[in-house]
């Protein structure tokens, strides 16, 4: 078990952060400048911070304002986006240098080469590999001296899909296989959900909100954590009636509506739908119960192919805020989707959440 409980403070910025991390993976998602890396360099002992404690299975590696453990001696591996292999070594070199402080509880480079397919590569040298290969040398660099941390900043995030998700998959299976406790710092909600256990959102130095990654996705606090997990669709409304068959809301010129919920009649809310449960409406075909409700006109404003999937922004007479959608590039090619085109959606009653808190 990790337990991390500390402060920094920078003069532009600073950290107040508390977790824990058991035998599982956490990710630090955010946006840039959230703290994401200084948090993680922090552990390391990379960074000292200001105040605090950090404990690692029962040895405390950081306790202000006396204790602090450097980096050669706490036991934890670490993995930048940027490898830092050194080049005049060979892939064998390169991992057996991780043993320079660490040879009595460290394994040895012939076991780490077999572990990660890197046998054939043992005598190359690192302007000999691929990206991949490179990342993949620099983690069993890091796993060598069998750490019971590994932490993971950005460490994939400029190789390609294929190659990143194979990745992602090695240090899952080695992640149970060694029972390690592991924090993977990223921008990318996509690689959050590949490889995370939990999901702490950091913002300004501090995180908004940590728990199960599917229960952060799904069930946000605020809406700066809805906004930083991929939310555009956020709105405020008043609820016009509240009854056990559901909630109905004032969103400008239509009426919208949700389960039930606890909410008066009057209030003010917000709430949202997440940009891939809006649904386009095909005119060829009958409407099914799930996108029965709330139908709106809208034009396409603006629409951006992303490889993986299709972003279209869509503005409605009726609607006070722009409406976003998403979908698979393949869902409604033969419609010839078009900017200035007319279609109806279905904002998913379903789908739809309220906030907690209108923050």
């Amino acid at each position: 078990m990790l337990k991390v409980d500390i402060q920094k403070n920078l003069p532009e910025f600073n950290l107040r952060v508390a977790f824990e991390v058991g035998r599982e993976i956490v990710v630090l998602f955010g946006p840039s400048g959230a703290g994401k890396s200084l948090t993680l360099n922090c552990v390391a002992g990379l960074v000292k911070p200001d105040s605090g404690s950090i404990e690692l299975r029962g040895q405390t590696l950081y306790q202000s304002p006396s204790r602090y453990v450097p980096l050669h001696k706490r036991g934890i591996g670490v993995v930048f986006q940027g490898y830092a292999l050194f080049p005049h070594l060979t892939v064998a070199q390169n991992l057996a240098y991780g043993l320079r402080y660490n040879k009595k509880r460290g394994g040895s480079a012939p076991d780490m080469l077999r572990r990660l397919n890197l046998e054939n590569l043992a005598n190359r040298y690192p302007h000999q590999l691929s990206g991949g290969q490179q990342q993949r040398v620099a983690l069993g660099r890091a796993l060598i001296i069998q750490p019971q941390l590994l932490l993971l900043d950005e460490p994939f995030a400029a190789l390609d899909k294929g190659i990143r998700e194979q990745l992602q998959r090695d240090v899952a299976a080695l992640q149970q296989e060694l029972g390690l406790s592991i924090i993977y710092v990223t921008h990318n909600l996509e690689d959050a959900f590949t490889l995370g256990d939990k999901l702490a959102v950091m913002q300004a130095g501090k995180i908004c909100q940590i728990g199960p990654i599917k229960e952060v996705f799904n069930r946000p606090k605020n809406r700066s954590v809805a906004e930083i997990t991929g939310v555009k669709n956020i709105w405020e409304g008043e609820v016009i009636e509240s009854a056990v068959t559901g909630l109905r809301l004032r969103w400008g010129e239509q009426i919208i509506e949700l389960l039930p919920s606890n909410r008066r009649k009057g209030q003010r809310v917000i709430f949202y739908i997440r940009p891939e449960d809006v649904k386009l409406i095909r005119p060829d075909k009958p409407l099914v119960d799930v996108i029965r409700f709330n139908l709106i006109k809208g034009i396409i404003e603006n629409i951006v192919d992303r490889g993986v999937a299709i972003s279209m922004t869509l503005t409605s007479p009726g609607a006070p805020d722009k409406i976003h959608v998403r979908f698979p590039p393949r869902s409604y090619q033969d419609l010839g989707l078009r900017v200035g085109q007319t279609v109806k959606i279905s904002l998913r009653r379903d789908a739809i959440m309220l906030l907690p808190e209108a923050t």
